[in-house]
């Protein structure tokens, strides 16, 4: 899939501001508010795109069947005018179809069969990199986690894997405007799709295999199916692994930042239990995805405004997850708040690794606060991805004994407010 087939070219001069800039990389929940401010939570954009902030209106369109991608299979162009290449941007019949095959490798059976693994694997990379004294979360525990876990998922052979990595970070810049990638990292970006396409074509030839390449390189007559399973493979990739890798590294720097959140975390003995509370608020206050597309397929009407057939509509993810209608005092973090979040969508497209992504991230949170996690003089940087968003570098000092603080001395405080 080409750079400039990806559904995010239809931002170019369809939303209320310029997501080109430094100050919307930094910061994208300001120019939502100014938006939200002129003209609620609809707005129509000069084009005619409908873009979408408001919480109540969000989900609205998110569980509305007159609202999808336009569709129908792989081989199809969505209503906004890209190739759908995948199920992930298909509507049903086809959607369901590929989707339910996928859907196997994320039931709450598979994941309470991964839990342990993944703890384990998160307790490893947290104590190695607390080794040093110093150490960078992104690179160094939220990378290498996500990496090894939807290798696991997919059936990645390992000898494969070092490159599947790289592959993956290229593959979530593709989901940009060309008009925002360099020249450069738009060609690295290209080798990255055919080598990661070659790849996963010489795993599913090999006799044996396991997770979802397996499942997923028969079709239903028990024919090969292996452009499909390349193409579905390689989005799940883009889709599953920077999202988590943006879930933990947009949380720690959140926490970093709220000290009376993490003295709450430190007073409830940073137990499995808080810390998937916290994942919860986590996802609203920083998102790691920030949007959804969808098209009309009807005539319809979101909130009062008129969406006529074949109308883009861009749902906000971020914009919702802040409607002060629904979150009090929504640009503060506040662990304690009840989990009404969108951060994963809704409806028939609700993400299918949401449970492993807070699984994840919960277990980062278990083994790295305890280790009294403080920011170092290096500048937080954010990747300059727009929809995927996540926060490039963070390096931290660690306790390497990971005792943490007193939490006697704080166990009156049992309100993260």
């Amino acid at each position: 899939m080409e750079a400039s087939d990806t559904f995010i070219d239809c931002l170019a001069g369809q939303l209320p501001f310029d997501i080109g800039t430094e100050e919307f990389v930094r910061d994208p929940y300001r120019f939502y508010e100014e938006v939200r401010r002129s003209s609620g939570p609809v707005h129509r954009a000069d084009s005619g795109a409908v873009v979408v902030l408001g919480h109540a209106e969000a989900k609205a369109v998110l569980g509305d069947p007159r609202f999808g991608h336009g569709a129908q299979t792989a081989q199809d162009r969505t209503g906004y005018g890209v190739p759908a290449r995948t199920f992930l941007l298909t509507d049903p019949p086809g959607h369901t179809r590929q989707r339910e095959r996928v859907r196997r490798a994320f039931t709450a059976r598979e994941i309470l069969v991964l839990r342990r693994e993944v703890d384990e694997r998160a307790a490893r990379l947290v104590g190695e990199a607390a080794r040093s004294g110093t150490t960078d979360v992104v690179a160094d525990v939220a990378r290498p986690l996500s990496a090894g876990v939807v290798a696991d998922l997919i059936g990645v052979p390992e000898d494969l894997r070092p490159r599947f990595t790289q592959a993956a970070e290229l593959l979530v810049r593709g989901m940009d405007p060309p008009g925002l990638i360099d020249p450069g990292t738009r060609e690295r970006i290209a080798r990255a799709r055919v080598r990661l396409a070659g790849d996963i074509g010489a795993a599913l030839r090999r006799p044996s295999g396991s997770g979802i390449l397996r499942t997923l390189a028969q079709d239903a007559d028990g024919r090969p199916a292996r452009a499909e399973t390349v193409a579905t493979c390689a989005q799940l990739v883009a889709a599953g692994y920077e999202t988590t890798v943006g879930l933990i590294a947009n949380g720690t720097y959140a926490l970093l930042r709220h000290p009376d959140q993490l003295a709450w975390l430190a007073a409830a003995g940073h137990s499995e239990q808080a810390c998937a509370v916290a994942v919860e608020e986590l996802l609203r206050f920083d998102p790691p995805i920030q949007l959804a597309p969808r098209c009309a397929l009807s005539d319809a009407e979101i909130a009062g405004t008129s969406v006529p057939r074949g109308t883009l509509v861009l749902v906000l993810l971020g914009a919702a997850n802040r409607d002060p209608r629904v979150f009090p005092d929504p640009h503060r973090l506040r662990l304690d708040r009840q989990p009404r979040h969108l951060a994963f969508g809704l409806g028939g497209h609700y993400c299918l690794g949401a449970a492993l992504a807070r699984l994840e991230a919960t277990a980062v949170l278990r083994h790295l606060l305890p280790r009294r996690p403080r920011r170092t003089g290096h500048p937080v940087s954010y990747s300059p991805a727009r929809v995927a968003r996540s926060v490039q570098s963070l390096r931290v000092r660690l306790d390497p004994d990971g005792r943490g603080p007193d939490a006697a001395r704080l166990a009156g405080m049992t309100s993260p407010a």
